[in-house]
């Protein structure tokens, strides 16, 4: 029965340190010992039913990749506080270039050049702005 935890402490080896991991691993442990139990009492011997339990068993990958998926997943989800920063971000750094704009065209040259930019850039904080919106509204 030996070789039935160090297999399950193997294959939850990577998985982060948690009393959630104990639990899963103590599971797992009497999970497979009652089925190499079954087998013995259908006739193989321990070694073969302790084989069988673990081959039947699969690999970490079998259980754990769903985890590690759903986990990568929820990290890649923006907050609202994401959306927020970047509103500000597009909000500072369009007034910048709207200043440097109206510099350029006020030192360099005559008319009013720089407010047709200036619009088109205006666009960038209102589509943040929109999903900003829908991202509250998702609540």
């Amino acid at each position: 029965m030996r070789h039935i935890e160090n297999f399950v402490k193997n294959i939850f080896k990577d998985m982060p340190k948690s009393q959630q991991k104990e639990e899963i691993i103590k599971n797992t442990i009497i999970s497979l010992m009652e089925k190499v139990e079954d087998l013995m009492e259908k006739g193989l011997s321990e070694q073969e039913a302790t084989d069988k339990a673990v081959i039947e068993f699969g690999t970490i990958e079998d259980y754990y990749d769903d985890v590690k998926k759903k986990e990568k997943r929820e990290k890649r989800i923006k907050t609202i506080k994401h959306y927020q920063n970047d509103l500000f971000f597009s909000v500072v750094a369009t007034i910048i270039i709207i200043a440097i704009l109206a510099f350029v065209n006020f030192s360099y040259s005559t008319g009013y050049w720089f407010v047709l930019p200036s619009l088109g850039l205006l666009f960038w904080p209102l589509a943040l702005l929109y999903k900003l919106f829908n991202k509250r509204g998702d609540k």
